[in-house]
């Protein structure tokens, strides 16, 4: 009786053959990519530092007072 194997290839949901890369031979990344990444990286905590320093600066802390002046001026006008 011949010997069966199983086969190594792997599919994806739809059945497609998945490429040499995808069957967990992983690659090394290459240098480009790490420093677009770490670059990515930078400009995204770059923006959330200007965002929430902005926000600091620029808030109202007196803020629900404004509505209590809006209510007043409201019911002064209904009266």
């Amino acid at each position: 009786m011949p010997e069966l194997k199983m086969s190594i290839e792997k599919f994806d949901p739809y059945g497609s053959v998945l490429p040499a890369n995808a069957r967990g031979e992983e690659q090394p990344p290459k240098a480009v990519s790490i420093l677009l990444s770490r670059i990515g990286q930078g400009v995204f905590w770059l923006l959330v530092i200007l965002i929430v320093a902005s926000r600091i600066a620029y808030f109202s802390s007196n803020f629900p007072l404004h509505f209590v002046d809006v209510q007043r001026a409201s019911s002064g006008i209904t009266r």
